[in-house]
């Protein structure tokens, strides 16, 4: 759905002048636009910890540059993002706005974040002003499911919050979550619609290990479905983080032909979980 909210042409012509792509580079890179005219950021007792909109939001951009730096694919993806009411009781939607290249791929997308978000089951936000670590979250959880005798990752998740974060939606996770439609879950794009098999499944053809597993796809709402709510693209829960499991990678890189994503669990080093991708 688009919003309407747009500001006027000769105002984000600038703004994305500041975010024009450099040289071509292997792999993804998300240029960001932050757009402060969209609207204003949450009353002070809707957010909380004193983070950065702007610092999240490179962080959860940095998360994804990791898992497609294969030198194969080169993609720039242009992120224009700001704070804006919202009616569909989101935390936060994203739009695409242009598609483009060969491979098509979103090429422009609009992420809007949800300045009077819903606060039934929340008590707000949670912005971490220190967004590069998890400190914050006191267990963390690999989960795993069978999927046709094969043990895949659907979730990589921080839980049992402190201090700022406890009963609070994790502003990186929705950053983390609204870039992952903007890398192709989004309808509005060609791939989705050709690559979803019956609006259902999504098969993925690399990396070897996981070729041909079908993968549950909600093409309606772009989501994966999760009884458990653990995978990124999922929905979210007060109190946790979510990283990027392998299910989400795998649903990304079939539906924007992207190859030999890095399945690596980021909380581990190399010694932990051998070398290369998984």
């Amino acid at each position: 759905m688009k919003t309407g909210q747009f500001v006027q042409a000769g105002v984000l012509a600038s703004l994305l002048a500041l975010a024009a792509p450099g040289p071509a580079i292997a792999g993804l890179h998300i240029h960001l636009v932050f757009n402060p005219y969209l609207g204003s950021p949450p009353e002070p007792g809707i957010i909380a910890g004193g983070g950065n909109l702007q610092e999240i939001m490179q962080v959860a951009a940095e998360a994804w540059e990791r898992v497609y730096d294969n030198p194969k694919d080169n993609w720039d993806l242009t992120i224009e993002f700001g704070w804006t009411p919202l009616r569909n009781s989101l935390y936060g939607q994203e739009d695409m706005l242009t598609q483009g290249g060969n491979p098509v791929r979103i090429t422009h997308s609009l992420i809007l974040f949800n300045n009077v978000p819903p606060l039934d089951d929340a008590e707000g936000y949670f912005a971490d002003p220190t967004p590069r670590d998890n400190s914050e979250y006191q267990r963390y959880s690999l989960v795993e499911q069978i999927v046709e005798k094969k043990k895949v990752n659907y979730g990589r998740v921080f839980s049992e919050a402190t201090g700022d974060a406890t009963d609070r939606i994790d502003l990186l996770t929705i950053a983390t979550h609204e870039i992952g439609h903007a890398l192709g879950l989004d309808l509005g794009y060609d791939g989705i619609r050709t690559r979803v098999d019956s609006g259902i499944l999504v098969v993925p053809t690399s990396p070897p290990k996981y070729r041909g597993l079908p993968i549950n796809f909600n093409i309606f709402n772009q989501h994966i479905p999760d009884n458990n709510a653990t995978c990124l693209m999922s929905s979210s829960r007060p109190g946790e983080r979510k990283l990027i499991s392998v299910v989400d990678a795998l649903v990304v890189s079939r539906i924007s032909l992207l190859d030999r994503p890095n399945l690596k669990d980021p909380t581990k080093g190399p010694q932990e979980q051998g070398q290369g991708p998984e």
